[in-house]
């Protein structure tokens, strides 16, 4: 889809996910889910351009923390299994 027909959520979580994808990774799941609240809470006229970028981080932070989440039960399964 073109660009000039995205709304302003749709531009600012293109734009996000485009320059922060590499990188992100790097971050803590605290920090992201931090800057997630803080774009999702801003207000006035680039408000939802604001919002756009916050779901993204929000999403990448949940994804992040279900990866965590996931890594720490197997990791309990494995050396439940090699104990006995």
């Amino acid at each position: 889809m073109s660009e000039q027909y995205l709304s302003d959520f749709e531009m600012g979580y293109n734009y996000t996910r485009k320059r922060y994808a590499g990188r992100i990774a790097t971050y803590s799941t605290e920090y992201i889910l931090e800057l997630a609240q803080a774009f999702w809470l801003k207000e006035g006229s680039t408000a939802e351009l604001s919002r756009g970028m916050g779901f993204y981080y929000l999403q990448t932070g949940v994804k992040k923390l279900l990866l965590e989440s996931n890594d720490k039960r197997q990791s309990g399964k494995v050396h439940n299994n090699t104990n006995g």
